[in-house]
């Protein structure tokens, strides 16, 4: 199987039923608090699991962001498709964001983190990007991998000390399905 041929499988998988029902993008949404006006960031947007519920809830800007020629092409036609003019599709990565500082009300973080060689640098990537009181949402993987191999995950701990680091208030925490942990939380007005 070629490489867009596996993204796109892997696709399907990430946006599976089960996986909007263990944890609903909208609520995660509501959480992150983005309202009406809101300028909102989906990095490592994929297929847009959190960019078009975030496009149907703001007259802002929605920065899909993504490395992934794949996931932009689909993010694209996605847009066109649900006529979303909101949505903005952009390539880059969660280290270096092609947005300038303090340019989004909201930042979003999903699943993401944990495979780059750096994730406190994606954390401060977020929080330069996040308006001064801006709000970020970052979801990650709650448990150790089954198979027992290393990496790919970071506990719940370690991401409150890189949110602490960049000086962001941490202002809400949840358990989803015993899988997956997010936490909200908002820059401060001196970063």
């Amino acid at each position: 199987m070629n490489d867009h041929k596996k993204e796109l499988e892997g696709l399907k998988r990430l946006e599976s039923q089960e996986r909007l029902g263990g944890m609903p993008p909208e609520r995660l949404l509501d959480l992150a608090g983005v309202r009406n006006h809101d300028d909102v960031l989906d990095i490592g947007a994929g297929g847009g699991y959190f960019t078009f519920s975030a496009a149907g809830r703001t007259k802002g800007r929605v920065y899909a962001v993504d490395s992934s020629s794949v996931m932009l092409d689909v993010l694209r036609s996605r847009a066109r498709d649900l006529e979303k003019a909101n949505v903005e599709v952009a390539e880059g990565s969660a280290e270096h964001l092609p947005l300038a500082d303090g340019s989004v009300d909201v930042a979003i973080a999903s699943l993401l983190l944990h495979i780059l060689q750096s994730p406190e640098e994606g954390i401060r990537e977020m929080c330069r990007v996040l308006k001064p009181g801006g709000r970020g949402l970052v979801v990650e993987w709650l448990h150790p991998r089954e198979d027992g191999k290393p990496g790919h995950r970071i506990p719940l701990e370690t991401m409150k000390l890189y949110l602490d680091a960049c000086g962001a208030e941490r202002v809400h925490e949840d358990i989803w399905t015993d899988t997956y942990y997010s936490i909200v939380f908002q820059k401060g007005s001196r970063k």
